[in-house]
């Protein structure tokens, strides 16, 4: 659910990339990717990029402690769906498994144009998964399987929207159990690239935002970041 903690270096050409001998040296050119986790899944760790600008249209959303709802939004069906933090937890959580089924997409076809990540994560994360996937197009590698979201929580919801050009943006805090069992990575000769002690399944939080709240409080929303969590991985789907 995660690329492997490694420095981030700049190419030639000044994109951020990770460096996968972790040694934080600059490259001659364009990295090859890390062979470790499913990168394709998509969380960003984000001590990764720390380092680098980011080159994401929206700033890091930054909510505020006193505007977050620290119990789960439940969203059942007996909710009002008239109020704000349910209908923004409902398309949040839309957005997420948006978020996942559009990396599968673009990591199943080296071919396929990274544009489409623009609609589903912003910021940093977006910033990263594009450096991520460009590699892997570079490299003829492709997925093989689909991510599977085991399972799914709210745990928080802002909606300030007080400044979104400083990331005071509406934000919903998401942690989803993947699984990845049946998810590959392969390069152009069909062999795997992806380290046997890969976990399978896990938790990830998912920050996400919505820049685009005032004009479009219902289907603005993108993964702005993710980390993962260290806890027990949920049952296998």
């Amino acid at each position: 659910m995660t690329i492997r903690r490694r420095p981030m270096v700049r190419s030639r050409s000044g994109v951020c990339v990770l460096d996968p001998t972790g040694s934080g040296k600059r490259d001659s050119g364009m990295t090859i990717p890390p062979r470790t986790r499913a990168w394709a899944t998509g969380a960003l760790v984000l001590a990764a990029v720390a380092g680098c600008a980011n080159n994401g249209s929206d700033p890091e959303p930054s909510a505020s402690p006193t505007a977050v709802i620290s119990s789960p939004v439940q969203t059942s069906s007996s909710a009002p769906p008239s109020d704000p933090s349910v209908r923004a937890s409902t398309e949040a959580e839309a957005a997420a498994r948006k978020y996942y089924a559009v990396l599968d997409a673009l990591g199943s076809d080296p071919k396929s144009s990274l544009s489409k990540l623009n609609g589903v994560a912003t910021s940093t994360q977006l910033t990263a998964m594009r450096n991520v996937l460009r590699q892997q197009h570079q490299h003829e590698e492709r997925q093989v399987g689909s991510l599977v979201v085991a399972d799914l929580k709210i745990q928080s919801v802002n909606l300030d929207n007080s400044n979104p050009y400083a990331g005071k943006v509406p934000v919903v805090v998401v942690d989803v159990c993947w699984d990845v069992s049946k998810v590959d990575i392969v390069n152009a000769a069909g062999k795997s690239v992806i380290s046997p002690d890969r976990p399978d399944h896990g938790w990830t939080r998912l920050t996400v935002a919505n820049y685009r709240y005032t004009s479009n409080p219902d289907h603005g929303w993108r993964v702005a970041s993710g980390q993962d969590l260290k806890q027990a991985p949920c049952a296998a789907s």
